[in-house]
């Protein structure tokens, strides 16, 4: 949803009576304490597609949505392809190109293809599609946002004055998408009577996305770019585009950008990053200057992300934090001084079984090098005995993060009893691209060798900890791991019970089943 003013909010439902997914407006008082009675929202759109996602630029003359069209299709014309097609009662597919299947949806010919319009208010206020709707990937077999994962507000971007459109697509036009981490920027100039897609990243083999327009000046965005083709897991770093001119900002930083968040002012940015397996905030200030600076924002240890600027104060924002004991809340940030907006969640924890403590711990692994894991002991304490849920990560360029979980929650191991050892081997992200590159090739080794040192470290540090009840779990890469130890004695025979959930049995099996050939190719080396 988007709050157009502090009265009017624009939403996607499909409480409508077609039951299509559609844009709708609520109208509030300006007082919503008052507010006694359900408000009812007023339709907007009436398309005969869902509406997908939606972007409304900062003078709200204009919007951005979504609908699955066919490439060379209007909305309308899908929609009557989609109603012959249902009333055929015979549905064939024809496949010509990869991908055939991406995650859990097979490629049947329909796009993400983002939808441009002007809109104003009426003298009743409520907002009403002023010009014809332009398909802005027209003609062009392609998606944007992109699949599987992609979304408007990170793919999509509106420039300072409402008149330039910047979106993030993938290059899937043939098989080449299965092989390519490739994706591209492009502007479009919404004032030209015939739109124009201008690539300004197409120089780049690797992953290009995530645009964003400085809010005050109409020729400068940044994004996020990777400079590896084929590798998923490049570090991102920051372009900062002027209009005609790219450079790159902190090319000196080993971190990997995950979120950038201009100031209203458009005078800095936030940066959301993995650091030391926490998500930590950090703002970039002075951005459009050599003598730029970078200062921490929030707290160093636990997971703080969602930044919501105040636009009238560029050291002011709002955001949401959690860690492996406290559940996710709302907190305000003033500077260096931190206020709770929400109290909520621990409330309902005060309900629950769960682990009130935690600890980061390291040791010495593979190649001598340090590596970091979590403790979290069970709930009934340390001051007896406790079986291990020794837990193994995916990815596998990933980490335990200092998060609450809502997967693998440590809390649910710690509520039943256990204590929980999570490493953070080789290949882990949040340590320094070049820790995370060291798994290349490395699957069955480096890891491995971590998972047995950490196991080792953790019975040496915690002696409440009872080796011989441990159990070693793991998903996708660490499901492959639990196979690997399977097949080391050694290893293996240090747990009771091992449990692999999704995870690989055959790298060469993969490679034959899987759509995204790059992974196996970059990974394991073809």
């Amino acid at each position: 949803f988007y709050w157009i003013d502090k009265s009017t909010i624009l939403f996607l439902s499909n409480r409508g009576s077609s039951g299509h997914t559609q844009i709708f407006q609520l109208n509030l008082p300006d007082d919503v304490s008052k507010v006694d009675s359900f408000i009812e929202p007023i339709q907007i759109t009436e398309f005969p597609l869902d509406v997908d996602n939606l972007l409304v630029n900062r003078q709200a003359s204009r919007l951005a949505f979504s609908c699955q069209v066919y490439a060379n299709l209007t909305i309308e014309q899908t929609a009557a392809r989609l109603a012959e097609e249902k009333e055929s009662n015979s549905l064939v597919y024809t496949f010509d190109k990869l991908f055939i299947r991406h995650w859990d949806e097979y490629m049947t010919g329909r796009r993400y293809h983002p939808f441009v319009v002007s809109i104003e208010r009426n003298a009743q206020g409520t907002f009403k599609l002023t010009s014809t709707i332009v398909d802005v990937l027209s003609g062009i077999d392609s998606d944007s946002p992109t699949r599987p994962f992609g979304d408007a507000k990170s793919q999509w971007s509106f420039s300072a004055s409402g008149n330039s459109f910047a979106f993030t697509r993938q290059h899937d036009e043939t098989s080449e998408v299965a092989w390519s981490t490739n994706l591209d920027i492009y502007t479009v100039d919404l004032t030209q009577t015939v739109v124009t897609n201008k690539c300004i990243t197409c120089t780049n083999l690797a992953a290009d996305q995530d645009p964003k327009y400085s809010p005050t000046d109409d020729n400068i965005l940044v994004y996020r770019a990777q400079s590896v083709p084929g590798y998923e897991s490049d570090q991102y770093k920051i372009k900062y585009y002027d209009g005609t001119t790219t450079k790159t900002l902190m090319d000196d930083w080993d971190q990997s950008i995950q979120v950038t968040t201009w100031t209203d002012n458009g005078k800095s940015l936030f940066l959301e990053l993995g650091e030391q397996a926490n998500h930590v905030i950090y703002q970039l200030l002075d951005v459009h200057y050599p003598n730029m600076t970078v200062v921490p924002r929030g707290s160093v240890s636990g997971t703080s992300r969602d930044i919501n600027p105040d636009p009238t104060d560029d050291q002011t924002f709002v955001l949401t934090y959690e860690n492996l004991v406290k559940p996710t809340n709302i907190i305000l940030q003033k500077g260096t001084v931190s206020f709770p907006a929400t109290k909520h969640n621990d409330m309902l924890i005060d309900r629950v079984r769960w682990s009130p403590t935690y600890e980061p711990f390291s040791f010495e692994g593979a190649q001598n090098e340090t590596v970091w894991g979590w403790h979290v002991p069970p709930v009934s304490g340390t001051s007896q005995k406790a079986p291990l849920a020794f837990l193994i990560h995916g990815g596998p360029q990933n980490s335990w993060y200092n998060t609450w979980g809502r997967g693998w929650s440590f809390q649910s191991f710690a509520a039943q009893g256990y204590a929980v050892i999570a490493i953070n081997f080789h290949g882990s992200d949040s340590y320094g691209q070049k820790f995370t590159d060291s798994i290349t090739g490395e699957y069955g080794t480096l890891p491995f060798e971590d998972l047995e040192l950490g196991l080792t470290a953790a019975l040496n540090k915690y002696a409440y900890i009872n080796g011989s009840r441990a159990v070693a779990l793991g998903a996708s890469y660490g499901g492959y791991m639990i196979n690997w130890i399977a097949g080391h004695p050694k290893m293996s025979q240090r747990f009771r019970a091992l449990v692999n959930h999704d995870g690989l049995f055959d790298m060469r099996e993969m490679a034959y089943v899987t759509e995204e050939l790059w992974f196996t190719e970059h990974d394991a080396g073809g």
